[in-house]
């Protein structure tokens, strides 16, 4: 099967920012059709992305260092701006900040028991940490789980109407609503070997999974200031592993991910040595770069439909 001829598009949501980008295979077709990108695109070199805008406003930002503490409807208005200079008939595909979701680790479900089945335990499970309000989440489970755990995310319904509404809209083809933390582990899940770390850093909050050789082992998050980022995470890493008795071994790879990239370049040097004393190979990663084919049935929730 030849692949699409549509140009694709990744629209990142963040409380703190918005960015549209266009993944490097895509451009060379979209270049040809376009012939020209808009004045505000700008290109971020060969093996990254077409960077058609990101936007930062102060109201956006205004109390995005408090967890959970801001809106996703005060960014929904800055997307249509963006969505309106693609072709029409795009492909889109949306990533959706940790701060806007609900993560789990749930005992594996039996693999021979149905979808809806399983659905309506992981609802139950929500529903004992989060009140009725997890009554009316979209939920999504890993499809196929290894190990004992098994991932599992929660969406605002109205959050992914609000998306499926702005595409439409936009006369773009929706082809997925994916969360931050999956996103990121799609493009390292083939590196993971024994202990490993995959950490999110968004502003005001970290998020932190334990996994060994892929397995989920553990989930949790923090809250985090500007300035303060590598020494929460640090904490933060230090807890959980000692929790989990993992300490005596011997760690691996702790994969990081910021969504501010500025923010991880002036703290990098520090935090890589601090780190790397505590037996951890810090490795930057990069949610622009394509992601591992083998992951779509992760990439490709139900929520895209």
């Amino acid at each position: 099967m030849l692949p699409s001829s549509r140009p694709s598009y990744s629209l990142s949501l963040f409380p703190a920012s918005v960015t549209l980008c266009q993944p490097h295979s895509a451009w060379a077709l979209a270049r040809w059709k376009r012939r020209f990108a808009p004045s505000t695109s700008t290109l971020v070199g060969p093996a990254q992305c077409l960077t058609m805008r990101e936007v930062e406003q102060g109201d956006m930002a205004e109390g995005a260092e408090r967890a959970h503490g801001h809106s996703w409807q005060a960014v929904m208005p800055v997307c249509q701006p963006l969505l309106a200079e693609l072709p029409a008939g795009s492909n889109l595909s949306v990533v959706v900040s940790n701060q806007w979701l609900r993560y789990k680790l749930l005992p594996a479900m039996p693999p021979m028991q149905s979808q809806a089945a399983s659905l309506a335990i992981a609802r139950e499970m929500f529903m004992e940490t989060y009140g009725d309000a997890a009554g009316t989440w979209r939920i999504q489970l890993e499809p196929l789980p290894r190990g004992d755990s098994q991932f599992a995310c929660a969406m605002d319904q109205a959050l992914l109407e609000a998306i499926a509404s702005m595409a439409e809209q936009s006369g773009c083809r929706l082809v997925s609503v994916q969360p931050a933390m999956m996103q990121a582990y799609n493009l390292i899940y083939r590196q993971q070997r024994g202990l490993s770390c995959l950490v999110q850093v968004e502003p005001g909050r970290i998020h932190l999974a334990v996994l060994r050789d892929g397995h989920w082992l553990a989930l949790s998050a923090c809250a985090s200031h500007a300035q303060d980022w590598p020494r929460h995470l640090v904490a933060l890493l230090q807890r959980e592993t000692l929790r989990l008795g993992d300490a005596p071994q011997l760690p691996g790879s702790l994969f990081l991910h910021a969504a501010s990239p500025i923010s991880l370049s002036s703290a990098w040097p520090a935090l890589q040595g601090t780190l790397a004393e505590m037996g951890w190979q810090a490795v930057p990663i990069f949610t622009h770069a394509p992601a591992s084919s083998a992951a779509t049935s992760l990439t490709t929730p139900a929520w895209s439909r």
